[in-house]
């Protein structure tokens, strides 16, 4: 039986479900009443390290290989969950800016300068002027790594 996450939209609430037969696409959150609605999750399952196909490169230790595989686990789970922790510090951002009447999406997100991490909402007129900008630096980025036609 798989465990199914599901997360509210307006509190944030995470909760893991498990079903016998196919789960819903959305649940009544316990908190607020919202809808909440299914999350991809990460498979659940070890690795054997008996590989069918080709095989990596070893070391020749079993021991030292499995350790390798470790740490390579634990950094790419390390990195996930940043990245699904900047996701939604992103999500706040725009629901409390749709709480203010702003109707913004992920496009109108840009850092701050006062910290890392931090993002503020920017208006259609801001938007279009920072997509220019970058737009220009790209072409002039692309301009310095061409060679002269001459050389």
């Amino acid at each position: 039986m798989p465990i199914h996450e599901y997360e509210c939209d307006d509190c944030g609430l995470r909760v893991e479900e498990l079903f016998k037969s196919t789960p819903p696409a959305t649940l009544t959150c316990d908190d607020c009443g919202s809808v909440m609605r299914r999350l991809v999750s990460a498979a659940n399952h070890s690795f054997a390290h008996t590989p069918t196909g080709p095989t990596p490169q070893n070391t020749g230790v079993t021991g030292i290989d499995h350790n390798f595989d470790r740490v390579i686990g634990r950094d790419a789970e390390r990195r996930w969950k940043a990245i699904e922790e900047r996701q939604a510090h992103k999500r706040s951002v725009l629901r409390d800016a749709h709480k203010g009447g702003v109707a913004a999406g992920m496009e109108h997100l840009v850092r701050t300068r006062e910290g890392a991490g931090e993002y503020r909402v920017i208006g259609e007129d801001e938007r279009k002027e920072v997509n220019a900008r970058r737009k220009l630096a790209e072409a002039v980025s692309k301009a310095a790594t061409q060679t002269p036609a001459g050389e």
